[in-house]
C-alpha cells in the first residue's frame, strides 16, 4: 500500500501578514492600490515585508511587542525606522502610517521632484479627495484659496462645513472644520492619535466656556496652550497639528451646538481619503 505524503504547511511570514492587513486599510490613489512583497529590511534581522504603492513603498518589521516602518522613495532607502508603534495589530499602525508616515514620505518627494504646473498639481491631489468624498455622497466644489498660490476644495456635511487647501507644491492639507461644537470635536478625534486616558482632562487657567471644553477635550490627544488672543493650540507634536478659534461670545454657555471652528495643519491627502466615510455623514 502506498503511503500518502503530506507536503508541509507552508510557514506565513509574520510581517507580510501583518504588511497584508495594514495594506487592506491604505487608500488606493490614482486607481493604484498597496500591494505586498518580502523584502530584508537594512536596520534589523526580523521578519519584514515591503508596501509598495507606485514610486511610493513602506518597509515594515515585526518585534515581539513592537512594529517598525520606515518609507521608501526610488532616491531614498530606509537605513534605520521612522515610526515605532508599540502595537502589532493592523488598525493602529494604519492609522499612524496615515497620520506621520505618508506625508512625510509626500513632502519628501514633493521637494526632490522638479518642474510641473503648480496650480494642477494642487487640483490632482485635491481632485483624489473629492472623488473619495463624491463616492460616500458628498456635494464638493473647487475655489481659489483666500491667499495667493492656493486651492482649496470646499463641501459640507450633516451640519458640518469643511474646506482643505493646498499651498504652492506642498502636498499636504490645511482643514478647516465649522460647525457645532460636538459635531466638531467627533470629527477631530479622526485626525488625532490614540487618546491618552491619562491626560488631565481639565486644565487650569484656561480663559472662556467654550475654550476650557474644547481645551477637556483635546488634552487627551497631546499638548493645548491657550493663545494671547484667546484661541487654543493643540498637538504641537508630529502629525496633524491645530489651532481652534476663540468664541464669538466667550460668556456664552459651551452647549453641544455651541459654534465651533479648527484649523488643522499638517494633513496628509491619504489620511483625508481614507477618512471620506466619516467626513462626508
Amino acid at each position: 500500500m502506498t503511503s500518502i505524503v503530506t507536503a508541509p504547511a507552508r510557514t506565513t511570514c509574520p510581517a507580510q501578514a501583518l504588511a497584508a492587513r495594514v495594506s487592506a486599510l491604505l487608500p488606493e490613489r490614482a486607481g493604484m492600490v498597496w500591494t505586498v512583497e518580502p523584502y530584508a529590511a537594512w536596520w534589523t534581522v526580523k521578519p519584514a515585508a515591503r508596501l509598495v504603492q507606485g514610486d511610493r513603498a513602506l518597509v515594515l518589521a515585526v518585534y515581539p511587542w513592537h512594529t517598525e516602518i520606515g518609507w521608501q522613495l526610488p532616491d531614498r532607502e530606509p537605513y534605520e525606522a521612522d515610526l515605532r508603534i508599540e502595537r502589532m495589530v493592523p488598525e493602529p499602525i494604519a492609522r499612524e502610517v496615515l497620520r506621520l508616515v505618508l506625508p512625510v514620505l509626500d513632502d519628501e518627494a514633493a521637494r526632490t521632484r522638479t518642474g510641473g504646473p503648480r496650480v494642477m498639481g494642487r487640483l490632482e491631489l485635491l481632485n483624489d479627495i473629492g472623488s473619495a468624498l463624491r463616492a460616500q455622497g458628498a456635494a464638493t466644489y473647487n475655489r481659489v484659496g483666500l491667499l495667493a498660490n492656493t486651492s482649496t476644495l470646499a463641501w459640507g456635511s450633516g451640519g458640518l462645513r469643511y474646506s482643505v487647501t493646498m499651498h504652492g507644491t506642498n502636498p499636504v492639507c490645511d482643514v478647516q472644520i465649522q460647525g457645532p461644537l460636538r459635531a466638531v470635536e467627533r470629527v477631530i478625534a479622526h485626525f488625532m492619535p490614540e487618546p491618552d486616558r491619562k491626560r488631565p482632562m481639565a486644565l487650569p487657567g484656561v480663559r472662556g466656556r467654550l475654550q476650557r471644553r474644547l481645551a477637556g477635550s483635546l488634552a487627551r490627544y497631546g499638548a493645548v496652550e491657550q493663545t494671547e488672543q484667546g484661541g487654543l493650540a493643540f498637538a504641537a507634536g508630529p502629525g496633524p497639528y491645530g489651532y481652534a478659534a476663540p468664541a464669538s461670545d466667550p460668556a456664552a454657555r459651551a452647549h453641544d451646538t455651541a459654534p465651533a471652528s479648527v484649523d488643522l495643519h499638517g494633513v496628509g491627502v491619504d489620511l483625508l481619503v481614507a477618512l471620506a466615510p466619516h467626513l462626508a455623514r
